[in-house]
């Protein structure tokens, strides 16, 4: 646990990672693009660069005017209550490459639910046809039939290099999504990297009495292959691991890795040899309130558990206040593994692998753990089966369970490296805490346009961007799926 420092006066931010990395707990000056690399953790991608762009029309988000202060009037939400953020949807920017580029953001998708309305009311013959598709996840098969909603990412496929930079990534639904009990707002863009489909992948699988929900960010030249072959088996070991015990989170997760291994080892071993994914995955679950100011659990009193586990840099955030006119409290729950981590390198060296240290290739370049036929820019990873030799873990790490008590507000955010590589923890959880909860879909439709401009503004590439947004709720409900995938 690193002690708490105060950002730009609005946010507290402090480390909950298993090995307390200083690294994790980081002022950053407001108005300041602050970014773990100052060059793109993407290689050998060669595109023009885009050159500077004009200030964006009025009620655009304008470069560099993010800042973590909090809105004088947080229960106001919306965009008007975002820094640097107007009423108007539309953010318009040009470029050589592009001409007019529009990063649009429908102020009347509040909800993910919103969003998946909105996709499947389009006509089956428009020419943007819809992006979402009724269908179960495989998870949901091991579940008591129609207990499960889910929202999951679609596949990818070798055409998908050819959809637009910055689209939506086509995503499943099943059930009546309307129905979730927490508040949950979802992105996946596409960045902009020629010969590149998006490699993010994600899920959401909620139930009356949990949400099993993750970010998987694939690299290499399959890596959105490995990322979906994660995001559709994980969860359902997970699951089955669960039912015989839910309270051992960390067993559950630390087998289901390793039998997927042994799976994609044997299914998809020319796939995940040069190629990996990231792997975030969080639960919420009811449990009794802890030990009451007498030291005895407080009676009949319940709290929502969060429990978290990783591998790679998809980094998971938790930010809590005691009211909406208090400054948001947020933790960092992963300890990003990079191979000049202190632990990280010693095992890499001991098993024969090198260490590039960060900075080496240029100021803010990432660390990489060096094979003689590869670089890797993270030390614990899904696939990447040639660098296990010489010292990649497929061991996930875990961060202590969190209490989410009933008295004060909390938001989780997981998101892939497109965010945090140009946006920070404290500020990313200040961005997206001045909306309403109801407003969750809006918040990381505004913060991917956010990151997306930011990465724009400092070189030739940007990243794949997926961000998943719960504000949790108290109130008991009583999730089901229905046949029909029907969400009004």
């Amino acid at each position: 646990m690193v002690g708490a420092l105060k950002l730009a006066g609005a946010s507290v931010l402090r480390s909950t990672s298993p090995t307390g990395s200083a690294a994790a707990a980081q002022e950053a000056p407001p108005s300041t693009s602050f970014r773990r690399h100052s060059t793109p953790d993407l290689t050998a991608v060669k595109a023009p660069l885009l050159p500077a762009m004009p200030e964006p029309d009025e009620g655009g988000v304008a470069a560099g005017a993010m800042t973590t202060t909090r809105s004088e009037n947080p229960s106001a939400g919306g965009a008007g209550s975002l820094d640097g953020v107007g009423a108007d949807r539309t953010v318009r920017r040009r470029s050589l490459l592009f001409g007019s580029r529009r990063l649009t953001v429908d102020t009347k998708q509040k909800l993910i639910a919103d969003l998946i309305e909105k996709e499947t009311q389009k006509p089956s013959d428009a020419i943007d046809s819809s992006g979402c598709t009724s269908k179960q996840h495989p998870a949901a098969a091991i579940q008591t039939p129609g207990m499960v909603l889910s929202v999951w990412g679609s596949a990818t496929n070798d055409d998908d290099r050819f959809q637009p930079y910055f689209a939506q990534k086509r995503m499943n639904f099943d059930g009546e999504i309307r129905r979730m009990q927490h508040r949950i707002g979802l992105m996946s863009h596409r960045g902009f990297k020629p010969d590149a489909p998006n490699q993010d992948d994600f899920f959401v699988l909620a139930r009356s009495e949990s949400l099993l929900f993750g970010v998987m960010d694939g690299h290499g030249p399959n890596g959105h292959i490995v990322s979906h072959f994660t995001q559709e088996r994980l969860p359902a070991k997970i699951m089955e691991h669960l039912r015989q015990d839910n309270e051992d989170w960390r067993r559950a997760v630390r087998q289901s890795v390793e039998t997927l291994t042994n799976v994609a080892k044997r299914e998809m071993l020319d796939k995940a040899t040069d190629s990996g994914t990231t792997v975030t995955v969080a639960m919420l679950d009811r449990v009794p309130l802890g030990a009451g100011p007498d030291g005895e659990p407080e009676r009949g009193g319940q709290c929502l558990r969060l429990r978290t586990a990783f591998l790679g840099d998809s980094i998971a955030v938790h930010a809590s206040r005691a009211s909406s006119s208090s400054a948001w409290e947020v933790s960092v729950l992963t300890d990003i593994h990079r191979p000049d981590r202190p632990d990280e390198e010693e095992r890499i060296k001991a098993a024969g692998g090198g260490v590039l240290p960060a900075g080496f290739s240029c100021p803010g370049s990432p660390s990489r753990l060096i094979t003689p036929e590869w670089g890797l820019a993270m030390s614990r990873s899904f696939g990447d089966f040639h660098c296990v030799k010489y010292g990649l873990s497929h061991k996930p790490e875990f961060s202590s369970a969190v209490e989410l008590r009933p008295d004060a507000e909390h938001l989780v955010l997981i998101c892939s490296d497109g965010i945090w590589d140009v946006i920070p923890p404290a500020q990313a959880a200040a961005f997206v805490g001045k909306f309403r909860p109801d407003e969750a879909q809006l918040a990381v439709e505004r913060l991917v346009a956010k990151a997306q401009l930011r990465w724009q503004e400092i070189g030739e590439v940007v990243d794949d961007i997926t961000a998943i947004l719960v504000w949790p709720s108290f109130e008991a409900s009583s999730e089901s799926s229905t046949p029909s995938g029907d969400v009004s």
